[in-house]
């Protein structure tokens, strides 16, 4: 497994950055055993990576990439507990520490929100679709508390999310625009509808008939693999590469368009796909280490922005955006958002998104998601949410209601000034 997010001939960097198991507290909001700082002389470099990759081949195979034994074997079993000018900071051994990219206000929040609805699953991720940065990353079960590792399996249906590759494909591909006209056939009458409609009320049939008018199977597979369908994705944990599996058939094609295809996504990837519409196009680099500092005070280490896949034209995504309004405003996700005018933070704020909603089966359960961006015209927040309710007729919430808090949450962060680690009771 190479890391993407090492200087080329640092050696000693890359002893560092790979020789530590990080598992983050269970208050944080999620687990990873994470390959991340040591420089400890015991386990340096490519011997340390062989020893700490050796066990996973296949990490998804197994709700943690290592059981706690294995955790322990190493040594090494760090918190995210301490504070610096209000960022998550781990120092180590020599006089090294590590800043994280995370919010903590906003990693919290989302939490405690996920544990007072007492969802079966829950993931949330937030990102700057500008920098790449993670703002949070909050995974939590009440079904199967041990569960690790949510925000990255890609084992979950990509259900409607997909209709933001059919939309950018037919767009990019044959100038279809937001107020195009789309068949929309019933079962008793045929009708049409506009392009802008059809997505914010994530109509099936409409999909289907963009799909078959204006697409191939190749086409559209094309610009999925432009999103990272397929595809592995660079960054300091391994993330579950999202699959696509379809036949090349007018049925084939109609059911990957309208978001029925064998397609898995993960929440992290998910985020991805929204942060490119958001920054109009481009698919930034994702990362979670800020940097790396010296006991000098020197950053031996910094994230910095960088593309790494340009997936649509600016021009595409800036109608994709006036679609996803449309979802929040008048479409599937609007019964969520109607109240978030009652919201100080969120009263002047515009918000686009996507949702989707499928069974799946790994875990079981109807699966909703929500991917979304704010504020509308020049998104500065990225979020991507998903439940999983398993077991149970009755929902708590659902990943829209997750993405209202979501959002709340972090404009009212930023409008308190700073990222601060205040928490309710």
């Amino acid at each position: 497994m190479k890391p993407y997010f090492f200087a080329k001939g640092n050696v000693f960097f890359r002893g560092v950055v790979l020789g530590l198991f990080l598992t983050l507290a269970p208050n944080v909001g999620f687990f990873f055993s994470l390959p991340l700082l040591s420089a400890s002389p015991v386990c340096m470099g490519t011997a340390c990576h062989a020893h700490a990759f050796k066990k996973l081949r296949d990490p998804f195979q197994k709700p943690s990439l290592l059981n706690d034994a294995e955790d322990a074997s190493l040594g090494l079993s760090l918190r995210l507990n301490r504070l610096e000018g209000g960022k998550f900071v781990v120092p180590f051994q020599n006089g090294l520490k590590t800043v994280y990219t995370l919010n903590p206000s906003l990693q919290f929040g989302m939490k405690d929100y996920f544990k007072k609805n007492k969802v079966p699953y829950g993931v949330f991720v937030a990102m700057d679709p500008h920098s790449g940065k993670i703002l949070a990353l909050v995974e939590h079960s009440s079904k199967e508390p041990r569960a690790k590792h949510l925000a990255l399996r890609a084992t979950y249906p990509a259900a409607s999310i997909f209709k933001l590759i059919t939309a950018s494909a037919a767009i990019e591909e044959r100038q279809v625009g937001p107020e195009t006209l789309i068949e929309n056939p019933h079962r008793f009458r045929s009708a049409r509808t506009t392009l802008a409609d059809a997505f914010a009320a994530s109509n099936n049939n409409a999909f289907a008939e963009v799909a078959l008018h204006y697409l191939n199977i190749k086409t559209l597979i094309g610009y999925a693999t432009r999103f990272q369908f397929n595809q592995k994705i660079p960054f300091e944990l391994p993330i579950q590469v999202s699959q696509i599996k379809t036949e090349d058939s007018r049925i084939g094609l109609a059911n990957l368009a309208a978001g029925f295809g064998d397609v898995g996504l993960s929440p992290l990837h998910a985020a991805l796909i929204g942060s490119a519409i958001a920054n109009n196009g481009a698919m930034m680099t994702p990362c979670l280490i800020e940097r790396v500092v010296a006991a000098s005070g020197k950053a031996i280490f910094e994230c910095k922005p960088k593309v790494f896949a340009t997936a649509i034209s600016a021009q595409t995504a800036a109608q994709l955006r006036v679609m996803m309004g449309l979802t929040v405003t008048k479409g599937t996700a609007h019964k969520a958002f109607k109240s978030a005018w009652k919201e100080p933070a969120l009263r002047a704020i515009a918000i686009g998104g996507k949702t989707g909603s499928l069974a799946g089966d790994n875990p079981p359960g109807k699966v909703t998601w929500f991917v979304g961006m704010a504020p509308l015209d020049d998104p500065e927040v990225v979020i991507s949410a998903l439940i999983i309710n398993s077991g149970s007729k009755v929902w708590k919430v659902k990943a829209s209601n997750v993405a209202k808090e979501g959002f709340r949450a972090y404009f009212d962060s930023k409008a308190k000034g700073a990222f601060t680690l205040a928490r309710k009771g």
